[in-house]
């Protein structure tokens, strides 16, 4: 992975030099030509910023010192938190000091960070003004006045000690001039000389070179704000052979920067499954069009003016197999890693590799198992992105409750989700069907499900999650070998799948009789026992429905007609007898043949009424 890493910063430009990276800056303090403070200025970018490693933090204060300034404790240079750069405290209501030991031992960062802009000034005629103000008394108490009172603001524009900030000089952030950089290269060369030990073989390049004894950390994996080590070695257990630190896993201080930039780059982009942040990339560049990684977390609607996802694989597939795509892409191979953070730890959850057309594959077939017909009959609905799928097994979160705590019970099934979608011949968990069955038979039974089919104004929220709930269901027993179509299956061989068809056409009679209210909730009330125990609820419903057919006949003959016709149909399927009790996988069915024959019912009746119009 350290390889393909490295060859994606290459094959993307970045600068993946060592004591260089970006950093997310919040605010930006102006900075007059003669020296003062003047504006607060909101930024929320990423940028381009001299970067210290822990290591070098560490190392710090001992050069200061050794070349004969003051320094207790380290602190970045050019950009660091508001706490750091203008002794921004927290405080509670009162106004006391929340955290008084942070604090002093940020006082004494300011110090460094003051004398590293003043040892750089007086090289780079740049940061002469920043250096001035900085060692203004006036100034800075002046500057402090603006972060207290920004940190007073509610919303999106309150400030944190936390947040990093900067300097804003010549109308423009210091961070984007280049003043700085020969200064910076040659100030970490003295304070953090390169290391003698003899060359090893890279496990990033495959060359002999010196291995870094530590490596930068991912910085947007977010859950920390010290970042993410992906390669570390802290602990004597962690290393063999009379090796130490980053000898353990040897890889070039070049490489070391280049990985860390390259996989902070994809985290930028990553996509969100639980609690696991998700990235794909190739070993080269991929037409947008044919890259579909994006699709498997927000699928085009088939309503949508571009072709939808599953439309696009197919064509893409097409020509790849016919020679009509570029050469390149054909022989084009992907890289895809999930991975959460974990105590100051990037854990890697997944590491798949292949070819784009396998990925492709794995995509189309993918939508096709997951594909359902919506609840109006007419077409397929619209497909779930992984995400919406994962948080469909559970009913929805409570406003109050904390994200981490909601997915705590379904957290062991988003990575076996994640694997299937890439891997068509990996099942679908059982797991899934369990918190899925769940979740649906609750609803049913408390009404949400029927409310969310009937509602004039439709909740998207509501139909996305019987959508997804819906086409996983379809999904496990296609991957189980089982046959299962996006609508309804007339000839299907489960009898359970048609039990559940029996089931809404005996509401549906009973809602259309003439004793409606009387009826009403007849699914709330019958379905969970007809879906574990139908012999015993189906024939009763079925004798009651006798007599509402026989009074629709008479008001209704038409209606009366077609349910009779729907029955048969049924029965006929079904064969002499009702199942006595159904499995959970085989509810499952009964919950598809339930889902599949309310479609096809408000799709014949909106036949009916097209005709008779």
């Amino acid at each position: 992975m350290l390889a393909q890493l490295v060859q994606y910063a290459q094959q993307k430009g970045l600068g993946a030099e060592p004591g260089f990276t970006t950093k997310e800056i919040r605010w930006l303090m102006g900075v007059s030509p003669a020296g003062q403070f003047t504006e607060l200025i909101p930024l929320n970018q990423t940028k381009p910023a001299p970067d210290l490693s822990q290591p070098d933090m560490m190392t710090l204060p001992g050069y200061l010192r050794a070349q004969g300034h003051p320094a207790e404790q380290a602190a970045h240079f050019l950009a660091d938190t508001c706490a750091v750069v203008f002794g921004l405290a927290e405080r509670d209501r009162e106004g006391n000091l929340k955290k008084p030991e942070e604090h002093a031992k940020n006082l004494q960062k300011q110090q460094t960070f003051q004398l590293l802009i003043k040892l750089a000034a007086e090289e780079v005629p740049l940061l002469q003004p920043i250096a001035q103000a900085l060692a203004n008394t006036v100034q800075m108490a002046r500057a402090l006045e603006k972060l207290e009172a920004q940190a007073q603001q509610k919303g999106a524009d309150k400030l944190k000690p936390t947040d990093k900030i900067s300097f804003f000089v010549q109308r423009q952030c210091v961070l984007d001039f280049p003043d700085w950089h020969d200064w910076w290269r040659r100030f970490r060369a003295q304070a953090f000389p390169a290391t003698n030990a003899g060359g090893m073989r890279s496990f990033a390049s495959g060359e002999l070179a010196p291995p870094a004894p530590t490596h930068p950390k991912v910085t947007k994996l977010g859950g920390s704000a010290f970042g993410h080590a992906l390669v570390t070695y802290d602990k004597e257990a962690f290393e063999s052979y009379g090796l130490s630190q980053g000898e353990n896993a040897a890889v070039e201080e070049m490489a070391a920067t280049a990985y860390r930039a390259g996989l902070d780059t994809l985290l930028e982009q990553a996509e969100t499954l639980g609690d696991m942040k998700v990235v794909v990339w190739y070993d080269q560049e991929v037409p947008q069009e044919d890259d579909f990684f994006r699709d498997l977390f927000a699928p085009s609607a088939p309503e949508a003016e571009e072709a939808q996802a599953l439309e696009r694989a197919r064509k893409v597939l097409k020509a790849l197999k016919t020679g009509e795509a570029p050469p390149s892409l054909c022989h084009a191979r992907f890289f895809a890693t999930a991975m959460s953070p974990a105590s100051g730890r990037v854990m890697v959850r997944d590491w798949q590799t292949g070819s784009l057309e396998g990925f492709i594959l794995a995509v189309e077939a993918w939508f096709d198992h997951l594909s359902i017909v919506r609840k109006s009959g007419d077409r397929s609905a619209n497909l779930p992105g992984l995400n919406r799928l994962f948080l469909s097994l559970q009913r929805p979160k409570a406003p109050e409750q904390k994200f981490d705590d909601y997915i705590k019970p379904v957290k062991t099934l988003q990575l076996p989700l994640w694997r299937a979608a890439l891997n068509p011949d990996l099942p679908i968990p059982y797991a899934a069907v369990v918190r899925v069955m769940e979740s649906h038979t609750a609803e049913v039974m408390t009404g949400a499900f029927t409310e969310a089919l009937k509602a004039q104004k439709p909740d998207a929220a509501a139909l996305g999650r019987i959508y997804a709930r819906m086409g996983l269901l379809k999904a496990y027993h296609i991957r189980k070998g089982g046959k299962m179509s996006t609508a309804l299956d007339p000839h299907h061989p489960s009898p359970a799948y048609h039990c559940g068809r029996l089931m809404c056409l005996l509401a549906q009679i009973q809602e259309a009789s003439t004793e409606a209210e009387i009826n009403a909730g007849v699914v709330q009330r019958y379905y969970g026992a007809a879906s574990s125990t139908p012999a015993l609820v189906l024939g009763r419903l079925t004798r009651l429905s006798q007599h509402h057919l026989s009074k629709m006949a008479k008001d209704s003959p038409g209606l009366a007609y077609w349910f009779n016709s729907q029955l048969a149909q049924v029965w006929s399927a079904l064969g002499p007898k009702l199942p006595r009790t159904l499995s959970l996988e085989e509810q499952s069915l009964f919950a598809l043949g339930y889902y599949h024959q309310l479609a096809e019912s408000r799709k014949g009746k909106q036949e009916s009424e097209a005709q008779s119009a």
